[in-house]
């Protein structure tokens, strides 16, 4: 019983590794935390144009990327 416990554990430990390599690194994909946004000039919901500076408040502007729209 207790080798077995032992092979389950060895067994998880592998595949959990094995997923853990296969996964992106996300620090090299697009803009991290605290970068600078370029210029982008884009239609919103309703239609309307919206730039950095359009959307940018007194407090600077939080900008969140969805990866799918399939909703």
């Amino acid at each position: 019983m207790r080798h077995w416990i032992l092979s389950a554990i060895l067994v998880l430990t592998m595949a959990l590794g094995a997923a853990a390599q296969d996964l992106p690194d996300v620090d090299q994909f697009g803009p991290q935390v605290g970068d600078v946004v370029p210029p982008f000039s884009l239609t919103d919901q309703t239609g309307q144009i919206q730039t950095v500076e359009s959307i940018m408040g007194p407090n600077g502007a939080m900008l969140v990327f969805n990866r799918s729209a399939d909703w």
